[in-house]
């Protein structure tokens, strides 16, 4: 049963990514193809629309190599769940050098015609409204903190060895000697997650806009909405990803001082399928609502062509990566997909990034270290 379940979950995301890649180029913002800009008049040419069909008939090979693999994979493990897995790497191994085809065809369209001309605006920010942020924020530390307390005070009833992993059924299946970290280690990860999808809500709420010229303030409404609708779903994650750890921190503690004989299903399972919905549901809110930037609010823009902001292909590496060291902004819109990306080109930006690569990285180390059978 635990199995099947897996089975159903994992497939479930194929289907969804698949889903979600497919729908990209649809939502993007008119004169951006593939992360390069091309101005409006080309970005709906027949040879952008030729770069585009090629995205779609390979990204759905990809998606068919990856269901083969898997179901190799699982006519090789049949009593595991590794094959819908093999799916989804597989499809997110193949599925870069698809964007990459296409971002190199929609680059020598932008050469095939002098650059079209930009400009950027400055105007005054609105104020931003901080409230969901700050939440986010104040529930990752206080859950953060509850869970951390609740495992130091039964510190000393735990007994020498404690349990490290739980299967689907909220059973322990991995047990380790009993140390700081092996205790620590979940409490500890609950208070900086959580504070870290909140600090990521607030930054987004600070995100450069990219705005567009002589369209009257059209893009820029949809630009302070888009970055506003972000702002609130990152919050939601957060505040919801902080509720599920400390719930999941709480449950091992129980279970390893005897007062529980395996985790709260009934409240976990609920809580997981919860987060997946918000998650997944409200990704598809933003992109079908907004679209990339506000996008799909934009229709009374006309033909205003993109600001500096996002026309100047020369500070864009691959459509991607954005790199000026002339620009204070921490984070900007991504050029291709949904949300924000940072400037790689600002050092306080990349310190931010690298500190959250080396958390990820040093608390999963510690958890391979400190787990055994």
């Amino acid at each position: 049963m635990e199995s099947r379940l897996l089975w159903i979950v994992l497939a479930a995301q194929v289907v969804v990514v698949a889903g979600i890649l497919l729908v990209l180029p649809r939502i993007a913002r008119r004169g951006l193809l593939f992360g390069v800009y091309v101005g409006e008049e080309r970005a709906g040419g027949d040879e952008a629309r030729r770069i585009t069909r090629g995205w779609y008939l390979g990204t759905a090979g990809a998606l068919v190599a990856g269901v083969v693999v898997g179901l190799a994979v699982a006519g090789a493990f049949p009593d595991t769940p590794v094959g819908p897995l093999a799916s989804l790497f597989g499809l997110l191994i193949l599925v870069p050098f698809v964007y990459l085809r296409a971002h190199l065809r929609a680059r020598a369209l932008g050469l095939a015609e002098p650059e079209p001309e930009t400009e950027a605006v400055f105007v005054p920010d609105r104020p931003v409204d901080s409230a969901w942020p700050v939440a986010a924020m104040a529930i990752g530390i206080l859950g953060g903190t509850l869970a951390i307390a609740y495992a130091a005070l039964n510190y000393g009833r735990m007994p020498e060895r404690v349990p490290t992993h739980f299967g689907p059924s909220g059973r322990p299946d991995q047990w380790a000697s009993r140390s700081f970290w092996t205790v620590m280690l979940l409490p500890i990860g609950t208070l900086m997650v959580g504070v870290a999808l909140g600090v990521v809500a607030y930054l987004t709420a600070h995100a450069k806009r990219a705005v567009r010229a002589r369209d009257r303030g059209v893009s820029m409404a949809a630009q302070l909405r888009f970055r506003a609708a972000t702002m609130r779903f990152l919050s939601g994650i957060g505040i919801l990803t902080t509720l599920l750890m400390m719930l999941l921190s709480v449950g091992a503690v129980r279970v390893s001082v005897g007062e529980a004989a395996a985790l709260p299903n009934a409240l976990m399972w609920p809580m997981l399928g919860l987060l997946l919905v918000y998650a997944v549901g409200g990704s598809l809110y933003l992109m079908f609502r907004y679209g990339q930037g506000g996008a799909r609010l934009e229709r009374g823009a006309g033909q205003a062509p993109l600001t500096d902001g996002l026309a100047d292909n020369s500070r864009w590496v691959l459509g991607v990566f954005y790199v000026n060291r002339d620009d204070p902004a921490l984070l900007i819109e991504k050029r291709f997909g949904l949300g924000y990306t940072i400037n790689f080109g600002n050092p306080v930006a990349v310190t931010l990034l690298v500190l959250f690569l080396a958390a990820i990285a040093a608390f999963s180390v510690i958890g391979i270290l400190t787990s055994g059978s």
